[in-house]
Order: structure tokens, then sequence, then C-alpha cells
């Protein structure tokens, strides 16, 4: 969203106005006080220095202490019309003893008494009087005017008096004005010079300012690295899509990514390469995406796309394939060529969640196991080992284990071309008290999160070795085939418990096969040959199960200690409907004989499969053909068992 234009300036211009709005009504205010005050204090000197000079030279003691005759009042009259004061003067009077009025132009007056004794009083004792008021103020006949009313204490002999003039406000206001008009005219143009001045300057601060905030708003709601839409950004747009499909009741998707071995190209080629590279792959996943939906950078090599037109989990695969693609191209990285691959996790509104969390929670999860499948995986909640559901199975897993509710189930394994059982593999089932039996996938990646993986192994591997006696001990000899995960490997003691649990059940080692798949190994390498190589020198055979699903190297599978090599069952249930399932089939038989192993292979439901299998060679076969994974005491029943 862009900012809008930026309030602070628009203020600053606002306030500036004010204040100089401010200014120049103080300035006219303070000129022209100053004005009237010049216009009062020349017409207060006027009037004093009539009354210190020619009247004082003409009135007499006897004029001030009592009202002045006819011929008296008519030659003070003639006085005051004669001098310069008298011509702007509208009234005068003169106060005598006991602050009566002895004599005024206007006779109405004469004999009043002053409204306010104390004032006369203050003046003469010196102090100043008078100001702006109106003619009729204190009384007077005629029209009634604005006047300025000055007092001016008057000595006749030994008698004292006050003499009030009103002037004419008329001239005085008129000569303020004439003197501050001018002068504030003047100042006020100043100031708006000046405030005019400041616009050319405010716009390039409101533009600068107005960029700053473009860019302020865009760092915040973008990654500094690549450019894209932040974590930030991106729950605002989850919110808007959510809001829109909420009124549309229409889905869309949630898309999270993390580049597989980032870490091992950063540390090899340095940051600078990394941050390179995590560049490249941005303007690419734009590229991909385009306007069907918005992409982000979390941190780090991690990536989220949210896509409203996409709805469907067909539609969400289908663009999750096209991310995949294009990522996993060849790249100039630091001049090598590589190819960074991609885990992608879906997660689906409202299928999947209906809130911006648990999407993103979601399709964390879903990424997760994606990193485990090798391609794009939609949510499920069997990959969710923290729904409320999985919790509750995790807490009561333990109590499961000590209380043997863990069972083992056996399924077969047979010659091709005798069909004879010589071995059978150990699957775990949960005979939960309240859910009934539970199959591995519901309760093992709980035991691989809770570090309790390595006590179900136990447990599975001493009930194996207790049955594969019990069989001995009816005549029967088969192998058995316990899986063993990553954890174990990592455990160095492991080989000891193994030895231990062997001479336990008096089982000879060459009883017990241990089967590994390939990323298991490669979790540590060095660490999982050396618990191998241990684990082959009791006698234990070893093989690598699910053989063709990962990423394993063949060089090092080469130098571990195996004897079987067992094909994934998705591609033996193919074969025989897909030419490439075929060929994988056929190359793997093949690389295992020619490395010495014999070869197992999975999934076998057809009679078809089996002749397809025993034509190429392939020795062993386990399948729904033969039987699914059953309790040991129906072991054997319809099976032509190795006795």
């Amino acid at each position: 969203m862009t900012p809008a234009a930026p309030r602070l300036a628009r203020r600053f211009a606002v306030y500036a106005a004010l204040a100089l709005l401010a200014s120049v009504a103080g300035i006219f205010w303070f000129v022209r006080a100053d004005a009237v005050r010049d216009a009062e204090h020349q017409a207060r000197l006027e009037a004093t220095l009539f009354a210190g000079s020619t009247l004082r030279d003409q009135l007499r003691p006897r004029d001030l202490a009592r009202p002045v005759s006819a011929k008296r009042r008519a030659i003070l009259d003639r006085l005051f019309r004669s001098s310069e004061v008298g011509r702007r003067t509208l009234r005068v009077k003169l106060y005598g003893a006991h602050d009566f009025v002895v004599y005024s132009d206007d006779t109405t007056l004469i004999g009043s008494k002053a409204t306010d004794p104390h004032e006369l009083a203050e003046v003469i004792e010196g102090k100043p009087a008078g100001g702006p008021t109106h003619l009729n103020a204190e009384g007077g006949s005629g029209r009634d005017v604005r006047a300025l009313e000055t007092y001016v204490p008057v000595r006749v002999g030994s008698r004292t008096g006050v003499f009030e003039i009103y002037q004419d406000y008329g001239p005085i206001a008129a000569s303020a004005r004439k003197t501050f008009l001018p002068l504030g005219g003047v100042l006020m143009l100043v100031l708006l010079v000046l405030y005019l001045s400041f616009f050319p300057i405010l716009h390039r601060v409101t533009a600068r300012m107005r960029r700053q905030m473009r860019q302020i708003q865009h760092q915040a709601d973008h990654d500094a690295l690549t450019g894209l839409p932040n974590r930030s950004l991106l729950r605002r747009r989850l919110d808007e899509a959510l809001d829109a499909a909420t009124e549309g009741r229409r889905g869309f998707a949630v898309f999270l990514m993390d580049l597989d071995r980032f870490k091992e190209i950063n540390d090899a080629l340095g940051h600078e390469s990394g941050d390179r590279l995590l560049c490249d792959i941005a303007t690419q996943l734009q590229a991909l995406v385009g306007d069907r939906g918005t992409v982000a950078r979390l941190g780090g090599d991690e990536f989220a796309v949210v896509a409203p037109d996409v709805q469907t989990p067909a539609g969400a695969l289908v663009l999750a394939g096209e991310l995949s693609a294009g990522l996993g191209r060849s790249r100039d990285v630091a001049g090598l060529q590589l190819q960074v691959d991609a885990s992608i996790g879906i997660a689906l509104h409202p299928r999947d969640g209906r809130d911006a969390e648990t999407l993103l929670r979601h399709a964390d999860i879903a990424m997760y196991a994606s990193k485990e499948a090798h391609q794009p995986k939609l949510y499920s909640a069997r990959d969710d080992h923290y729904s409320p559901e999985r919790l509750t199975l995790m807490s009561q897993l333990r109590h499961a284990i000590d209380t043997s509710q863990l069972v083992v189930h056996y399924q077969p394994q047979a010659d091709l071309d005798s069909g004879e059982v010589h071995s059978v593999e150990a699957l775990v089932r949960w005979e939960h008290p309240e859910r009934g039996l539970l199959p591995p996938i519901e309760f093992i990646p709980l035991a691989e999160h809770t570090g309790l993986i390595r006590e179900v192994t136990r447990y599975v591997l001493d009930a194996a070795l207790r049955q594969c006696r019990a069989w001995a001990d009816d005549g029967i000899d088969l192998t058995v085939a316990v899986n063993i995960t990553g954890r174990d490997l990592l455990d160095l003691r492991f080989s000891g418990e193994v030895a231990e649990l062997l001479a336990r059940w008096d089982v000879p080692a060459e009883r017990l096969e241990l089967e590994i798949t390939e990323n298991t190994v490669l979790t540590d390498p060095r660490r999982a040959r050396q618990v191998l190589e241990s684990i082959s020198r009791l006698g234990v055979q070893l093989a690598i199960d699910d053989f063709g699903s990962g990423n394993s190297s063949l060089g090092y599978l080469k130098r571990l200690p195996v004897s079987v090599l067992k094909i994934d069952k998705s591609f033996v249930m193919n074969m025989l409907q897909d030419g490439d399932d075929a060929t994988i089939v056929r190359s793997t038989v093949d690389l295992g004989h020619n490395l010495g192993l014999r070869v197992v292979a999975e999934g076998v439901e057809t009679e078809e499969s089996w002749e397809r299998l025993r034509e190429l060679g392939c020795d062993i076969a386990q399948g729904f053909l033969l039987s699914r994974p059953v309790p040991a005491d129906e072991i054997g029943a319809g099976l032509p068992l190795a006795v």
C-alpha cells in the first residue's frame, strides 16, 4: 500500500499559516496600540500645556470656589474658542471646591458633582487619568460620540482644581491609522513573502518524506535481500485470501518450500554465493507463479506462496510440480553448475484449515513430509505429529510399551524358484484398548519424534527373537527380519543390545536380519557404517530396505556390510503396467547380483508379478500374494515352510 501524503508536512504548512496570521494580527494590534498611545499622549500633552499656561493665567482663585457667573462663563468660553486646543475640543469641564463642576461649555453640567471623586484626588496628586470614553458618559447634552478624556490638575493661588477636556477621537484614530497601516502592511507583506518562500522548500521536503515513507513501508513489508514480500506482508495477503474465500465460499492453497542442501552450498561456497542463489530463486519463483499468487521469503532458504486461484488438490499439485521442476534446473553458482531441489508442502483452505495459523502450520508439516518423500506433499493428518489426537497417542505410547500393548505380526518371504518360505519380516502393531489395532504409520513417527523409537526397536527385537526361538523349538527354522531406524544406527550401544538379545533367546546370529533404509544410512554415514560393521561381525545379516526410493550413493552402499537388497514395492506393483518401473526392477536385480547380494521384491500381489520376477532372476518375493502380516501362530498355515 502506497503511503498517503505526509501529514507532518501538511501540518507544518497549516501551523505555519496560523502562526503567520497570529503574527500579523499581533503586529497590527501592537502597531495600532502604539499609534493610539502616541496620538493620545500628544492630545494630553496639548491639554496639559494649555491648562498649565493659558488657562492658569486666565483663571482666578474664586473661579474654583463656586460655579462661575454668566459673565465669567462668557469670558472663559471665548478663551477656549480662540485657542488651538479649543477648536479640537468637544467639551471642557473645570472641577473646583468639593469636586463640583464650576465651569463647562455645556451649561447643563455646571453645578454637577464628579462621578468619581477618588479619580480627581489621584489627578491632583499627579497620577495620570483619563482615556477613550463617550462624550456623555458622565452626563451632558448633545450628540454622544467617542472621545478622548484627559484630566489636568490646575493650581490658582492657594486653590487647586481639575481641568477635564474631551477631544474628538476621530482625528486621533485617523492619525493612528495613518501611522500603523503602512507599517503594518509592510510587515505583513514581508511575512507573507517569507511564508511563500517556504513553499518550494516544503514541496521538496514533502516529496522527500513521501519517498522515504514509501521506502520505509517497502522495507517493512519486503525482504531486504530478495525484494520479495516478507512474513508480515504474506500474513496480510493470507488474511485477504481468507476474507475473499469466506465471501465467495471458495478455497485457496498455501505452499511452503525449503531448499534442500542449501546449508551445504552456503558453507562450501560462502554466504555471498548463497545470497546470489536466493535472489536467483526468488526471481524464478515470481516468474513461475506470475499473477496466480503472492511469493514471499520467510527467512533463510524458506519461501511461501499464497495462491488464491488454486482450489483443488490436483491444481495445487500441478503448481507445486511446476515450482519443483523450475527450481530443480541446473544453475550457475560461483562458477559451478548446481541443482537445487526444494521440499514443498501444501495446505488447502478450507480442507486443511480455516485460519492463517492453522494453514501455515499444516503447510509446514506437509513440507517436512515432502523432505522424506522427495516430492511435493499435500497436508495429511498422518504426518501431523502434533495434532490433538496424535498428542494423545504420544502420551499413551510409553504405557503401551510398558504394558505389552505392542504386538508383532509376521509377513512371509518365499523363494521365487521353490516357493518355500525361509524367512519372515516382523512388523509391529499397537493393540490400542480404545482404537483397536493400529498400523505402524500411526505411531512409529511419534516414537521417532519423542525418542521412544529405541525402546520400540528393542521391544520388537526381543519379541521377534523370542518367537524365532519358539519356532526353532517346534522344528521350524526361519530367519526373522526386523526394521531398525536412524536413531538405532547412531547409538554405538546398539550392537551390544543385539548381541545380548541373541544370547538371551539362544538364536544363531545368522537367523536375524536387520533392515535399514537408504536415508537412515545417510543421516550420519560414518557412525552408521561403524555400527553396521559391528553388527555384521556378530554374524547378523543386513538388508537395504525400500531400495530405489531414497537418494543413496551406490558407491557408498557398496562399502556397507549388507547381504540383501529389497526393491521398493512401488516399482514392483507397477512393473507390469509401467515400462520405466520394469526397467528399474530389472536393473536393481542385476545390480544386486553384481554386488553379490540376494534380492527381495516387496509388494508381490499377483501370479503375473511372481512369474516376471522369477524370469528376471529375483531371489525372494514378499507380498499379499503369499500372505498379509499375521500373528505368529498363523505362520505356516497353507505355506510351504522350510523345516
